[in-house]
């Protein structure tokens, strides 16, 4: 079953991505096992692996995915505006989301597109300490 989804994950990036058949396999490997294992530990996404390979053996090929690989940062953009169907014009939210872990404040702004069900985040940038966006930090992130 997760075999299946992985090929039809791979068919959907593919025009998107710019990456070897193997990278980009491992690529859909990651995004499957996190839903999977909901988790991002890599040494739970190996275990969710298919097939006969040691989880010793795909926990390195993950590994060798995030020493080698680098997607730009909006890499993901064209590929959701693709499967979103958003051909017409946008309805954008500019928000900013906060959260505190541990002892360490997390902020971001985000610039989201706006669908009839659901808000996907296309770009956003990281606020350092607490606080709001100043409007050059807000010109940034929508240019």
């Amino acid at each position: 079953m997760l075999h299946h989804a992985i090929s039809a994950l791979t068919n959907i990036l593919r025009p998107d991505l710019d990456l070897s058949k193997s990278r980009l396999e491992t690529l859909c490997m990651i995004v499957i096992g996190m839903v999977s294992a909901r988790s991002v530990n890599l040494g739970h996404l190996a275990c969710e692996r298919p097939g006969s390979a040691l989880t010793s053996s795909t926990y390195r090929r993950l590994q060798r995915f995030f020493q080698h690989v680098h997607l730009d940062e909006d890499w993901s953009l064209p590929l959701l505006v693709r499967l979103l169907g958003l051909n017409k014009s946008w309805l954008l939210a500019l928000d900013r989301t906060n959260w505190q872990i541990g002892k360490t404040e997390v902020n971001f702004l985000v610039l989201a597109v706006v669908t009839r069900r659901f808000r996907v985040p296309l770009v956003w940038s990281l606020i350092e300490g607490r606080g709001c966006s100043d409007t050059d930090m807000r010109i940034a992130l929508m240019e």
